[in-house]
């Protein structure tokens, strides 16, 4: 009776830690999803506003990738210059403001594609994989992976060639309903698993307690009634 008493409490321990170990990734994919909704819904709104002109700087300089594009670059009626930011570019700049690219925890999301405007949104092995899988029919892709000697939840959703995509993308063959590339979400997961160990040396605490007041009311029952 003690020797099964004992099993059902490691085996109650072990069910557990293999929970909060898959709960991890669970996590992060969530976060990864909403941080790819968020980049969706920025790209979305300055497309459907054809981009947003700001003044030409050195930190915005004009697009040459988008030198095709005959307004790119306009003077309003007060003599003021204005250069296109199209979304790819605005989303690039927000998450370049605090160097995220150089940071291990933050979440980096990357624009790409297999056939890129910009040579820097060319797609690394990962990417390339997942985007030749959203060509053969599937929705998202994710998976563990290590970049810079730290573990990452990785996932990529495509992105959809919609109307106001074709201003940047039409001359590059795109149409309408086209997969034209991903955005790529990677989400730090030493966090989560800081979070996790928590969770562990909690659930070995409790764990322990009940063991052993188990063992001891067994005991005491086995003694009482020999």
């Amino acid at each position: 009776i003690l020797g099964s008493w004992v099993l059902i409490v490691c085996s109650s321990y072990l069910w557990n830690w293999y929970r909060v170990e898959g709960s991890v990734v669970q996590l992060a994919h969530v976060q990864a999803r909403a941080f790819f909704e968020k980049d969706l819904a920025f790209r979305r709104w300055a497309a459907i506003h054809g981009g947003v002109y700001a003044p030409p700087t050195k930190q915005s300089p004009p697009n040459p990738y988008l030198s095709h594009i005959p307004d790119r670059d306009i003077t309003t009626t007060t003599g003021k210059k204005l250069t296109l930011i199209n979304p790819a570019y605005m989303i690039r700049q927000v998450y370049e403001l605090n160097d995220v690219s150089k940071e291990n925890n933050v979440v980096r999301s990357h624009i790409t594609s297999l056939k890129p405007l910009r040579p820097e949104n060319k797609a690394d092995e990962w990417e390339q994989g997942a985007l030749q899988s959203f060509e053969s029919g599937e929705k998202e892709k994710s998976s563990t992976e290590v970049i810079d000697n730290e573990p990452f939840l990785r996932f990529m959703r495509p992105l959809i060639t919609e109307q106001s995509c074709l201003k940047c993308h039409e001359q590059q063959g795109y149409r309408l309903g086209d997969i034209r590339g991903g955005i790529g979400i990677a989400v730090p997961l030493n966090d989560f698993y800081a979070a996790a160990e928590l969770q562990r040396r909690d659930l070995l605490t409790a764990h322990s307690l009940i063991g052993i007041l188990g063992l001891l009311g067994l005991s005491f029952g086995l003694r009482r009634f020999q």
